[in-house]
């Protein structure tokens, strides 16, 4: 066991000498899921109907009823 985590622990040591570079894929990563979140959030508002101000048929609906 001892010898399977030294290869976790060099890794660590590694990664600690690239902190601009564990920032930098922290940073990528948290852009990216926020333009997924995003988008999905989009989907949920116009399947609820809710997207009031991206929707701009929605007005054009409701001023027909």
């Amino acid at each position: 066991m001892q010898k399977e985590l030294e290869i976790i622990r060099e890794r660590r040591k590694m990664w600690e000498q690239r902190l601009p570079d564990v920032y930098d894929i922290l940073y990528q990563g948290s852009m990216k899921a926020k333009t997924v979140a995003a988008n999905t959030l989009e989907e949920v508002k116009h399947s609820m109907k809710i997207d009031y101000f991206e929707n701009k048929n929605l007005l054009s609906k409701e001023n027909e009823r």
